[in-house]
C-alpha cells in the first residue's frame, strides 16, 4: 500500500484535537519515513453507546488509516473485569462477561461508523492477559511506584476522602501498558484521561526489549451543555442517533464550544475554523455556524441528502414549529396510560424515561401538554403526539 508522506498533512494530523503527543518528533520521523504503521486503540465495553466524544479518537486514528496506516482494536474484555478507574471518583460496579459480550457487538458496529474497517483488526486482550501467572504481574508490578499510583487526581482525590481503593485498580495500568507490549505497536491512541495508562505501555515496552511506541493524547470534547461530558448528564450526542435527533442535539449546544466541536469533531479545513472564530469575536451569529456543525456531522454518520432533510426538519419543526407532513404511526390498545403510549411509540424511551419527559412537559397530544403521566388516554380519532422537541407521532386506537 502506498503511504502518504505529505509533510503539510501530517503536521496537521499532529496538531488539530491533539493535547499531547509523547513524543512529536519521533512520531513526525515514522510517519514521514514511508513506513506502514500499526496502530492502537484498546477500550473497555462498559457500555451500549459511543458519543461524539469517543469520535474525537476514532476520528484521529481514521486520520492515520487515510494515509495509508492500519490499526488494532483491542478489546478489553480481561481489563473490563477490573475497570478502568482513570476518570472514576468512586469505586466502578464491575461488569459481567455476559454484559461485556453484548455491548462488544454493538460497540463494533458502532466503532465502524467512524473507524475504516477494511484496514483494522480485532483483537481481545484476554488472548495474552489470561496467559500471565503470578510471577509475572510481581514482576510488572515491579516496574511502578505506588506513590505513582496515588499521584494521579481521581485516586489522590479518593484517598483524601478516605474512599475506598482496590488493589485490582492499581492493576489496571500495567494491563493496558502489557497489550502494547503483545501487540507491539508503533503508535497507541486516548483522550487525556488516558494519558498514564498510555505513558505505561511506553514504560514496559523497553522492558521486554520493544522500542516504545509513540502515544497521542486527545483533548476531551465537552458535553452540549458545556460541562465535562457524562452519561448521567446526557449532555451528549451517540453517533448512533437519527439525523433528526443529531441534528437537534447539535444545533442545542451552547455558542461557547461551537469552535471547539468544529475542530474535534469535523475535518472542516482549519482555515475556515479560524476564520468562523474571527467572525463569531466580531459579532457574527452563532446559528449559522452551528448549521455548519450540525451538517456536517450529520453528513458524515449519514449523508449528504439525508443531513439536508434534517436541516429543513430543524428548520420546520423548530424554528417554525410546524408539525411534519409524514410521522411514524402507532396504534394504541383502549385504556393505556400517556407514559405507556409514550414509551410504546417511541421505541427509544423506555417507561422510567416516559415518566420523566411526561412531567417535566416534553409531551403533548395535539398540542395540549399533559404532565400526568398516569392519566388515562382516550383517543377516538387519530391525534398527534409530540415527544420532546423533534419526535411527531400519529396515533390512533386500535
Amino acid at each position: 500500500m502506498q503511504i502518504n508522506t505529505d509533510p503539510e498533512k501530517i503536521e496537521e494530523i499532529l496538531t488539530r484535537g491533539v493535547h499531547a503527543i509523547y513524543t512529536k518528533d519521533e512520531l513526525r520521523e515514522k510517519l514521514l519515513s514511508g513506513k506502514q504503521l500499526h496502530l492502537k486503540l484498546g477500550t473497555d465495553v462498559t457500555g451500549p453507546l459511543l458519543t461524539l466524544g469517543h469520535s474525537v479518537v476514532h476520528r484521529k486514528m481514521r486520520d492515520f488509516q487515510e494515509l495509508g496506516h492500519k490499526v488494532t482494536l483491542v478489546i478489553g474484555d480481561f481489563t473490563t473485569l477490573v475497570g478502568d478507574h482513570s476518570d472514576k471518583v468512586d469505586m466502578r460496579k464491575e461488569t459481567s462477561t455476559s454484559e461485556i459480550s453484548e455491548n462488544e457487538r454493538s460497540y463494533k458496529e458502532q466503532f465502524f461508523k467512524t473507524i475504516l474497517e477494511e484496514s483494522t483488526e480485532i483483537r481481545h486482550n484476554s488472548e495474552w492477559l489470561k496467559g500471565l501467572n503470578f510471577n509475572d504481574v510481581i514482576n510488572l508490578s515491579k516496574e511502578f511506584t505506588l506513590q505513582q499510583m496515588l499521584d494521579r487526581e481521581t485516586f489522590m482525590l479518593r484517598y483524601k476522602e478516605n474512599k475506598p481503593i482496590g488493589l485490582d485498580e492499581f492493576l489496571y495500568p500495567l494491563m493496558q501498558g502489557y497489550d502494547s507490549v503483545a501487540l507491539n505497536c508503533d503508535v497507541e491512541f486516548g483522550g487525556t484521561d488516558q494519558t498514564f495508562n498510555l505513558l505505561a505501555g511506553r514504560k514496559l515496552m523497553p522492558v521486554f526489549g520493544l522500542k516504545p511506541q509513540s502515544a497521542i493524547v486527545m483533548r476531551l470534547l465537552t458535553g452540549n451543555d458545556g460541562r465535562p461530558m457524562g452519561k448521567s448528564l446526557k449532555n451528549f450526542t451517540p453517533i448512533m442517533d437519527n439525523p433528526n435527533d443529531m441534528y437537534g442535539k447539535i444545533m442545542s449546544i451552547v455558542d461557547t464550544i461551537i469552535i471547539e466541536y468544529l475542530e474535534l469533531a469535523t475535518r472542516i479545513p482549519m482555515d475556515k475554523v479560524k476564520e468562523i472564530e474571527l467572525e463569531m469575536k466580531n459579532g457574527a451569529n452563532p446559528m449559522e455556524f452551528k448549521k455548519l456543525l450540525a451538517k456536517a456531522i450529520v453528513t458524515f454518520y449519514h449523508s449528504k441528502g439525508v443531513a439536508n432533510e434534517a436541516e429543513t426538519n430543524f428548520k420546520n419543526l423548530v424554528q417554525n414549529k410546524e408539525a411534519p407532513s409524514e410521522m411514524i404511526e402507532y396504534s394504541c390498545k383502549k385504556g393505556q396510560t400517556l407514559s405507556q403510549i409514550v414509551a410504546g411509540a417511541n421505541a427509544s424511551t423506555s417507561n422510567k424515561e416516559a415518566y420523566r419527559l411526561i412531567t417535566q412537559g416534553g409531551v403533548s397530544i395535539n398540542e395540549e401538554v399533559i404532565k400526568d403521566p398516569n392519566k388515562i388516554i382516550d383517543i377516538k380519532d387519530e391525534s398527534v403526539l409530540k415527544v420532546g422537541k423533534r419526535n411527531y407521532y400519529r396515533i390512533k386506537s386500535r
